[in-house]
């Protein structure tokens, strides 16, 4: 009984949650390993949307929920989601790693604060704190979930880190401190105790139900926001890769079964480089049609055709065992599909995707062309029904990339999926 680990493999946004949905109703244990409220998923259940920033996807399937302490917590966020569910008649069973740090205002103010500072060069950060927050945690300046429920230590830390944080914003980036702290010490105890009865060791209950219950763990954000092997600087705070989960959770390498989920096209939110971006008609099609809009972030996704060349290097990175490919339905109506198999780079062709962004940003696509297909697909529930173009596409993927396409999403709602 092999951990499946879920891990986007383009630049996030590629319908993880939908994913996660659907394994989690056949799982016991669902548990979010990585990143913060920048990361936002989405379950669509009878129309009706489930947007996710910190709850497992599970939540639907009212399963055992983890938030390991390789998530940062924003605690007006996660009670604001608890709040939501249970409004909606479904109980959270959810245990919080003790060793999870909090995101703090503070963390936000120096967000919004360096992001101003960058000028034209700003990375597209949502102002969230998140890596404000890691950095804190690196720097063992952290305020952790075990602190945030324990006012007299909650107090004591918040003393130390608010009047340096003050310093640093009103000295360096000239940022005026509206809240006092007070203000900032009564609003965060006042969620310590409301979310005190989560508290656990996640890393001790994931170890102890390894072979013994179907865990699921939830990756946010994709292999190309990686902190280490992602487009650096246009990444997160965090690594997104599968390896992660290890040190991120606390347990030991083990073999896992990787699923790596992909989008039919690609999409990127924010700047930095992206190869098969398409500015033209088509991307305004993909755009639209796919409702291409951040979760979090509420900005336009910029959109582009799929890129071999990045899903090779994400397979390299997490070893996929299969595929769930989502959003298929997006292209139809196309005359034509393009897929990028190699990249022109300095007169050279290559199919290795640059460790060098200086590079990258040099490098133009190389494209495969297949036809479209104009029937609807969102009833479909065989494969061998699909139009034969559409299983074309689907083999091309297959061929190229050497994994085994499982999953195939047709459609918004968790119910439109094909099982390959």
């Amino acid at each position: 009984m092999l951990p499946t680990v879920i891990i986007g493999a383009q630049w996030g946004d590629e319908g993880k949650g939908k994913i996660v949905d659907l394994l989690a109703k056949n799982s016991d244990i669902v548990v979010r390993f990585n990143g913060g409220n920048n990361a936002g998923h989405t379950v669509v259940v009878k129309s009706e949307r489930f947007p996710l920033s910190l709850l497992p996807s599970g939540v639907l399937q009212k399963k055992k929920l983890f938030i390991s302490q390789g998530v940062v917590i924003a605690p007006d966020v996660l009670l604001s989601e608890i709040d939501f569910f249970k409004k909606r008649g479904v109980e959270v069973d959810l245990l919080i790693d003790r060793r999870s740090n909090i995101i703090m205002p503070y963390h936000r103010w120096l967000d919004a604060a360096t992001e101003a500072s960058k000028g034209d060069k700003k990375v597209g950060s949502l102002k969230l704190g998140i890596g404000y927050c890691y950095e804190d945690r690196n720097n063992r300046h952290g305020i952790r979930f075990e602190d945030l429920i324990n006012p007299k230590i909650l107090k004591v830390k918040l003393e130390i880190e608010f009047e340096l944080v003050k310093k640093r914003l009103e000295s360096v980036y000239n940022f005026k401190v509206d809240l006092k702290l007070g203000q900032i010490y009564k609003e965060y105890k006042t969620y310590g105790l409301k979310l005190k009865k989560y508290i656990g060791d996640v890393s001790w209950e994931v170890y102890k139900s390894l072979g013994l219950r179907k865990i699921i763990f939830e990756g946010a954000h994709g292999t190309f926001l990686d902190g280490n092997f992602g487009t650096y600087p246009y990444t997160t705070a965090v690594n997104t890769i599968s390896g992660s989960v290890f040190s991120y959770v606390g347990f030991p390498p083990q073999k896992l079964n990787v699923l790596g989920i992909v989008k039919a096209y690609t999409t990127r939110v924010g700047s930095g480089p992206f190869p098969a971006e398409l500015n033209d008609d088509t991307g305004t099609f993909l755009q639209e049609r796919g409702k291409e809009i951040g979760t979090v972030s509420k900005r336009k996704r910029r959109c582009g055709w799929l890129d071999m060349v990045m899903l090779k290097y994400a397979n390299r990175l997490n070893g996929f065992d299969c595929l769930a490919l989502t959003k298929l339905d997006v292209l139809t109506g196309l005359p034509f599909i393009k897929i990028v198999t190699s990249y022109q780079c300095g007169g050279k062709l290559t199919e290795d995707f640059p460790s060098s962004l200086t590079e990258l940003e040099k490098c133009k696509p190389i494209f495969k062309s297949l036809p479209g297909w104009h029937d609807t697909i969102s009833g479909i529930k065989r494969y061998q029904n699909l139009p034969k173009n559409c299983r074309l596409y689907i083999e091309t993927i297959e061929k190229l990339l050497k994994v085994p396409v499982k999953y195939i999403s047709v459609g918004a709602e968790r119910s439109e999926i094909i099982i390959k």
